[in-house]
């Protein structure tokens, strides 16, 4: 089998006797770029990483990674980025830990007071969207650019329809994605997924809107938050316009790239934290549920693609909502999160999620433990999750650049065994 035979059979909770390997398939099983770098060179590809996303800083894997790595998975990525510049051509960019790197051409940063500043679509004279402190800095924080507004006249689509202008797709993006799609599926034996974005509701990317240059209504995520409470007409209000912009550029998107893409991720919103869901399990139903349904209605009905959100922190009061959404993939699986237990995750939904991810914690094992520590770890949780098809193997979110490269040389070379 191939990897993308192996991908299809674990999305389709068959066991075939392989787990498929994800590292940079997606914006939240990612590498940090500055690791990618170091691992690379360790391998003997010395050359600069290009950084798909300046938000997060992450390096962007290709074909030669796949290969030298033994990664199943490969990324469809947009050319626009979630500051608003498109990466279709590229520039040297040294990272400030030193890292040799290229950004997209149109990406515009500002150094003031030891802290690095990214602005909308490139434009110097915008409010900056983002912020990294240069001194031990390792990725960019959103910016909350929130005005003063009348709270009884709040108008959820009016306030986001610059975002949603900005978010359709064009022509070029379109084509970009076709390009792209038929050069890895042509030239490789990977499975695909295709990073569509585009039912973020409610996260901090949507709020904070990094690629529109003017920002009206509720931003500030606390705030947003009480709106679900005192205002769900305004929150409903921006969820129908979102989804209806999601179903139309999934529609588009189905039309350039057809079948040849094995998954689509679709929502990278947290609804967890350590120790709870973020919110009550009624006002999930009430506010999500609805729109979700209909985004992975709309794939299942017109497409193969399984579908994949991200969602961090502790899920258990919301996963069988989350199955009535008819979501197939779920990740990061952050195991170290209160009731996110992997034998019971795998005991109750062993035929209805696919655990895309849940591989070894980043919270302590990676980042904390030694290479030995790693591979118990690794080996427990595929002797769990593997069990019945049903499982992408991926770390509990990306690889910091903190890591230490013999803990990420033992996760590729424990793979081996089970690819």
């Amino acid at each position: 089998m191939n990897s993308r035979e192996k991908l299809t059979a674990a999305l389709n909770h068959q066991e075939c006797g392989h787990i498929p390997f994800d590292m940079g398939a997606t914006k939240a099983t990612g590498i940090s770029a500055s690791l990618l770098y170091r691992l690379r060179k360790l391998y003997g590809r010395d050359e600069p990483v290009k950084i798909y996303d300046t938000y997060q800083m992450l390096g962007l894997v290709d074909e030669k990674d796949a290969e030298m790595f033994g990664i199943d998975v490969l990324p469809l990525w947009p050319d626009m980025t979630i500051y608003g510049y498109r990466n279709t051509e590229w520039k040297s960019w040294t990272a400030p830990d030193g890292t040799p790197a290229l950004i997209g051409a149109g990406c515009g940063m500002k150094e003031m007071d030891r802290k690095l500043y990214m602005y909308p679509q490139g434009d110097l004279n915008a409010r900056p969207s983002g912020c990294m402190p240069l001194d031990g800095g390792h990725y960019f924080d959103f910016l909350t650019r929130q005005d003063p507004f009348d709270e009884d006249n709040l108008n959820g689509y009016e306030d986001y329809k610059e975002q949603l202008e900005i978010m359709t797709i064009d022509d070029e993006t379109l084509k970009y994605f076709e390009d792209r799609c038929n050069q890895i599926y042509n030239n490789t034996g990977c499975g695909m997924v295709l990073n569509a974005e585009y039912a973020n509701f409610g996260s901090q990317s949507m709020l904070n809107g990094a690629y529109a240059k003017a920002t009206p209504g509720i931003r500030d995520f606390s705030e947003y938050l009480v709106a679900h409470h005192t205002d769900p007409e305004y929150i409903e209000e921006i969820y129908e316009a979102w989804t209806k912009l999601c179903i139309r550029n999934l529609e588009l998107l189905h039309q350039a790239v057809g079948e040849k893409v094995q998954a689509v991720f679709l929502s990278g919103t947290d609804f967890g934290t350590q120790h709870s869901e973020i919110m009550s399990k009624k006002m999930f139903q009430e506010l999500y549920v609805p729109y979700y349904k209909r985004v992975n209605g709309w794939v299942h009905e017109n497409t193969s693609w399984k579908t994949l959100f991200h969602t961090c922190g502790s899920l258990v009061n919301i996963l069988d909502d989350f199955v009535d959404c008819g979501l197939d993939c779920l990740n990061p699986i952050q195991t170290s999160a209160d009731g996110m237990d992997p034998e019971y995750l795998k005991g109750k939904y062993n035929k209805e999620l696919v655990f895309w991810g849940g591989g070894v914690d980043s919270q302590t094992t990676i980042t904390h433990g030694t290479p030995d520590d790693v591979e118990k770890e690794m080996r427990k949780r595929i002797e769990i999750f593997g069990k019945d098809g049903g499982f992408v193997f991926s770390v509990v979110h990306n690889i910091q650049d903190n890591v230490d490269l013999k803990n990420v040389q033992r996760i590729l070379d424990v793979l081996k065994e089970y690819r």
